[in-house]
Parts: structure tokens; sequence; C-alpha cells
């Protein structure tokens, strides 16, 4: 039957995990620092999941995520192809000598994602949150074919794009920012013959679909 003294949850010591990355990154993932908004999202959602949320500055977290926002400089800025949604980092909001964008721009679905997850964990207010510009931004990445790409000088298209860009429009209440169909035929092309869903149309599924 094993040992149950294994099998026991160590409360304690996961909440004094996740609380210690909510401060400060530990020196093994010092190295991801372009996903501090992805890190922080697992370990305010583990303090969540925990109901040890007090712990952290609720407040202060969300003036954090918020401030890795990108904004339109202009009105007409939003019809320029850039996506205008979260960056992942300090480093990303800045340009590097290798990316070769005049308007540099480096926010990032799954940033994106993070971003407002860890908003609406923390209980600010989505409905006061200005996304219009987000929104329209996003749908300009999504592809003929109904996937997504995650930033918009171009990158890799697959189904965690597609859950990015889903979950955004959900937990914003506006589906504004993509094309349902299409995406919903991307989904079905992603589907093997064993019933489950690769991450890509013609790939091995990793789960199976009942």
């Amino acid at each position: 039957m094993g040992d149950p003294e294994l099998a026991r949850f160590e409360r304690t010591h996961h909440v004094a995990f996740f609380d210690a990355m909510a401060a400060e990154l530990p020196e093994d993932y010092a190295s991801q620092e372009v996903n501090h908004l992805t890190l922080a999202y697992f370990a305010v959602g583990g303090l969540s999941l925990l109901r040890e949320l007090e712990r952290v500055n609720k407040d202060e977290i969300a003036k954090w995520v918020l401030s890795f926002q990108v904004h339109p400089e202009a009105n007409d800025d939003v019809g320029n192809g850039q996506f205008f949604g979260f960056c992942g980092s300090r480093s990303t909001q800045f340009p590097l000598d290798n990316v070769k964008d005049p308007c540099f721009n480096g926010s990032h679905l799954a940033s994106t994602y993070s971003a407002l997850a860890i908003l609406k964990i923390v209980g600010y207010d989505l409905a006061s949150f200005d996304s219009k510009a987000l929104l329209s931004s996003i749908r300009k990445l999504q592809q003929p074919d109904g996937s997504f790409m995650p930033i918009h000088i171009g990158a890799e298209t697959d189904l965690r794009f597609v859950y990015c860009a889903a979950a955004i429009c959900s937990m914003l209440d506006d589906w504004t920012g993509m094309d349902k169909l299409k995406a919903q035929e991307y989904i079905r092309n992603c589907q093997s013959y064993d019933g489950g869903f690769g991450m890509v149309p013609g790939s091995e599924s990793h789960v199976i679909h009942h």
C-alpha cells in the first residue's frame, strides 16, 4: 500500500516555497527572468489554492503586474500590427540588438494570460481594465488556419496559444479578440486518430478526448 508518510501532503513546505517564490526568485530560477509573470502566476496561484493569499500584498502585486502592460502611444498605433498585451519581465520591455523591430514591443500572449490570471486571483476588477487595444490587437495574432502566434514579430503557432487567447477573452468577458469559428476549426484539426489532441495538426496526441 506504500508508506503513508510518503503520501502525506507537505502543505507547510508548499506554502513556504510559494511564499518565497512570490517575494524573490530562487537561484535556480534566476535565469528565467524573461518569464517573471509566468513564474509569479504559479506562485500566486499556488498560494491561492492553499488558501494562503493573505501572505502577499494583493494591491502591490496588481500594481506590479499592470506595470508590464504595453500601451499604444497613439490611437493609430492599434492598427499597425503590434500586439498590446503584457511583457514577461523588465528585460523584455526594452529593445534587443538582435531584434529588427523599429516599434519594439515584447508583449507576449502567454505573459498576457499569466498577467490577467494573476489580476483575477488577487481580486483586481477586470471590468475596469482598459482592454480595447489588447483585444483588437490580439485578433491580429490569429492566423488564417485559426491558430495564434504568441508575439507580433512571429513565432511558432500551436494549441498553447489558442488556449491563451481563449482564456484571455474569457477572463475579459469579451470574445472580439478572436474568430471563434476559425479557432474551433484549428482545434478540431489538431485531433488525432486516437481521439486525443496534438500541439499542431498531424502531431501525436497528448491528451485523450472523452
